[in-house]
């Protein structure tokens, strides 16, 4: 597109009446298998991120673009060096896990599974939750993982966005 122009804060600037709304099955795609592929892959539009080390509230700042969907690259955390499980936490708290995974589709090929993630605030702890410590930060965030039917042995990536009430912040991120 040669009417995107990038400003000196790195925020991208389309021309009027242009939007970058890529649906669930484009993520995945056309941006995360790239970054799968090639992890210098960078694309104007979406900003590279640690999502442990921000909280989504502070996500937007540092968006490229958009006033209520905003897209980044991420790389994922796991939990332990050599388990599958995702490290979820963040400095303020933590990521929590809701519903079922929905399977993304391109045409009758699965290319990838969504999972829905509520920000939590304070410390992942039962009994801290039971007596209010804990608190829903109205902040949710749908991870697409990749799937490699022919490369089990790779670490999946997962792209997603994140929601605050009504309005929606998009990321991609990268195992």
């Amino acid at each position: 597109m040669e009417n995107l122009h990038v400003k000196e804060d790195d925020q991208v600037l389309l021309p009027p009446g242009f939007r970058f709304h890529p649906t669930d099955e484009e993520l995945i795609s056309h941006y995360l298998s790239k970054k799968v592929v090639d992890s210098n892959f960078s694309v104007a539009a979406i900003a590279q991120v640690d999502m442990n080390k921000s909280e989504p509230w502070d996500l937007p700042r540092i968006a490229r673009m958009g006033e209520k969907e905003w897209y980044f690259l991420c790389v994922r955390d796991k939990k332990y060096p050599t388990g599958l499980r995702t490290n979820r936490a963040t400095t303020a708290g933590y990521w929590k896990a809701t519903g079922k995974d929905k399977e993304i589709y391109r045409g009758k090929s699965l290319v990838g599974m969504k999972k829905t993630l509520f920000s939590m605030e304070g410390e992942h702890q039962k009994e801290k939750k039971a007596i209010g410590l804990v608190k829903n930060t109205g902040w949710r965030v749908n991870i697409l993982s990749k799937t490699f039917p022919k490369l089990q042995g790779m670490n999946g990536s997962f792209a997603g966005y994140l929601r605050k009430a009504l309005e929606g912040k998009k990321f991609i991120f990268q195992d």
